[in-house]
């Protein structure tokens, strides 16, 4: 890494109880980089987080952290919220820019630390800080007087974020910062986190936010950092490597331990100075550990019961809710063996369209028919199902030690170690499990329940990948029907094969194909809908179109008269470039090309201040 180092973690330890989090781990994170944490839930990523931002400090090991580093760190708990604001919560971000104003007022203009603080404050664009919290609100779509005990989780989710970019600090951390937001929110977020200045940690599960921001993705695992460059992809494919390489080590040196303990079994004579090297390389190799590898979740989908051709249909279909409409005549069926993402931003009625299946809710008008086989499993979004005083294997099985599953009965524990949860956790409260634990635990609750028709809103919220990737394989395999709400992209494209999306504008609509397809129609159609952009007007025209050419010689005449194409071209040639620098994904897959496109567009721009200067001039000529 050429990078000027921010922050440096050496040899760190750490452990909570039994569980090491930490074991002589080693990181680095440089100006401008954007790391990716990922790893098992609970494994210790927001500890580390915290470890960072400096409210957590490690067991042993050396923290370096770079001169006049700010910090800022965006939590999954917005903490207490009694009397607060989303304006007066926002503002808080902004306290250090308040600060440096305040001090700048005090000093006299010409001392060297007013010319400090003048530059930081240009840098920022923090001379109002007025401006700069109209703006972030403005662009998370938040109200400033609306008090935060009412707003939802995703809604929280924002205020959290746009009090942490209002910092602007050299390194930002953020924990889950895509949890609860819908797509165009976590878009506009890739899009601000890949041009600010400042680097980046953030933890994250969501492996389409992680390949489009991530310069670099760290897994913690067992204690340790591994580290690679590039995206998800590359990730994986170096990590196959190292496993690969430690496993063909670990061979290679039980190989040679089974050579040798036939020899060391016949006590060769220690006082033999060739015979002590040989006995010292024995011991230190046994004393060597094996690598320890995570064991992958188990999920258990029961068969599901036998369903008809007709499972579920809905004709004309209307609600309201406090005078506001959510559906309005909406008809559509879900077959046997459908994959449907719900998709739409938050509050749109995503979550009313499942109790309207389900039968919680009675629509204002429309029927919902649903065949008399259908045993609906759903799985709701706010956890509600888990008593936060009961332990992990009482808000699975209640009172009784198993489960069955198939009409077979296993243990709870037996159960619940599938899921990765060892006997100190299985005993743990629920309120004392992480909030990627209450997720699997979750998943553990519903799925057991069997049903044939399974319907899940926001399953992936907290959900580390590798449990991401075994829910996706084990929902592709199933027989029956599903819908899932889902902000993830990559998991939606993964499991279905057809798109509820849910559009402010254009209301509700299915879209046969999975995310991937409906994105790129999503895309065209708003191209075709957005207006075609008018060439700017041309400069005045002092002299009339059919009046001879006065004083203009033959080749300033045709000159003239092919300039307002030569200026319609050099106004295309500028848009195209400026449109390839608004793209949201440019920095991410072109960062590099990005001084390149800074001279062609300057240039683009000059031939086009160019033209229309001529155009003007040879106008006059004329006149």
């Amino acid at each position: 890494m050429n990078e000027q180092p921010l922050w440096s973690g050496e040899k760190l330890n750490l452990a909570v109880g039994s569980q090491i989090l930490l074991k002589d781990a080693d990181l680095c994170i440089g100006t401008g980089e954007r790391v990716a944490l990922i790893g098992r839930n609970g494994c210790g990523k927001s500890t580390f987080l915290r470890i960072v931002a400096g409210t957590e400090k490690p067991a042993s090991g050396t923290v370096s952290v770079a001169r006049n580093c700010r910090i800022a760190c965006m939590p999954q708990d917005p903490g207490d919220t009694a009397g607060k604001t989303v304006g007066s919560t926002v503002k808080e971000g902004l306290a250090f820019f308040e600060d440096l104003l305040a001090r700048y007022d005090r000093l006299s203009p010409a001392s060297s630390e007013a010319v400090r603080l003048e530059h930081m404050l240009t840098l920022h664009q923090a001379w109002n800080t007025g401006n700069k919290l109209e703006t972030m609100l403005d662009k998370l779509a938040l109200d400033p007087e609306r008090p935060l005990a009412e707003l939802s989780g995703g809604e929280m989710r924002r205020v959290l974020l746009a009090r942490t970019l209002a910092a602007e600090p050299d390194l930002l951390l953020l924990d889950e910062p895509t949890n609860h937001l819908d797509v165009d929110t976590v878009s506009w977020m890739e899009n601000i986190l890949s041009s600010c200045r400042g680097a980046c940690l953030f933890v994250t599960h969501d492996r389409f936010f992680l390949d489009r921001v991530a310069t670099r993705i760290v897994e913690l695992s067992n204690g340790a950092f591994f580290s690679c460059a590039g995206s998800y992809a590359d990730f994986l494919e170096a990590k196959e490597a190292h496993i690969r390489a430690e496993d063909a080590e670990t061979e290679r040196r039980e190989k040679f331990l089974r050579l040798e303990i036939d020899w060391v079994r016949r006590s060769p004579k220690a006082r033999l100075r060739r015979n002590l090297g040989r006995l010292r390389r024995f011991e230190e190799l046994s004393a060597v550990e094996s690598p320890r590898r995570e064991g992958d979740v188990e999920l258990i989908l029961p068969a599901p019961p036998r369903l008809g051709n007709k499972v579920v249909e809905l004709k004309n279909v209307s609600f309201s809710i406090g005078g506001r409409q959510l559906i309005k005549d909406f008809s559509c069926e879900f077959p046997a063996g459908s994959k449907t993402g719900v998709v739409g931003p938050n509050g749109i009625g995503k979550t009313t369209l499942l109790k309207l299946i389900t039968g919680s809710l009675v629509p204002d008008a429309g029927t919902i028919s649903v065949a008399d086989t259908v045993r609906f499993n759903y799985a709701d979004q706010s956890r509600i199902v888990l008593d936060p005083e009961k332990t992990a294997a009482e808000a699975v099985a209640g009172d009784c030690g198993s489960v069955q599953i198939d009409g077979a009965w296993i243990s709870v524990r037996s159960y619940l170690k599938r899921l990765l949860f060892d006997d100190g956790r299985i005993n743990s409260k629920v309120k004392y499990l992480s909030g990627g634990e209450k997720a699997r635990l979750l998943l553990a609750a519903v799925l057991k329940q069997g049903g044939n028709f399974l319907i899940l809103d926001e399953p992936t919220n907290d959900l580390d990948i590798p449990t991401l990737r075994v829910l996706e394989e084990s929902l592709r395999r199933w027989s029956a029907p599903v819908i899932v709400v889902s902000h993830d992209r990559y998991f939606l494209d993964r499991v279905c094969d057809r798109i509820l999306s849910f559009d402010p504008r254009e209301g509700i609509a299915l879209w046969n194909g999975d995310y991937d397809y409906f994105a790129s129609k999503q895309t065209e159609r708003r191209a075709a809908a957005a207006p075609e952009k008018k060439p700017s007007a041309p400069p005045p025209v002092r002299g009339r179109p059919g009046k001879p050419a006065g004083k203009l010689s033959y080749r300033e005449q045709r000159e003239l008269e092919g300039m307002e194409d030569a200026v319609l071209r050099a106004e295309e040639a500028v848009s195209a470039l400026e449109k390839e620098f608004t793209a949201p994904d440019f920095y991410t897959t072109r960062a590099k090309d990005a001084p390149l496109m800074q001279a062609k567009l300057a240039s683009a721009r000059a031939e086009l201040d160019r033209l229309y200067a001529r155009w003007e001039e040879l106008e006059k000529k004329k006149e």
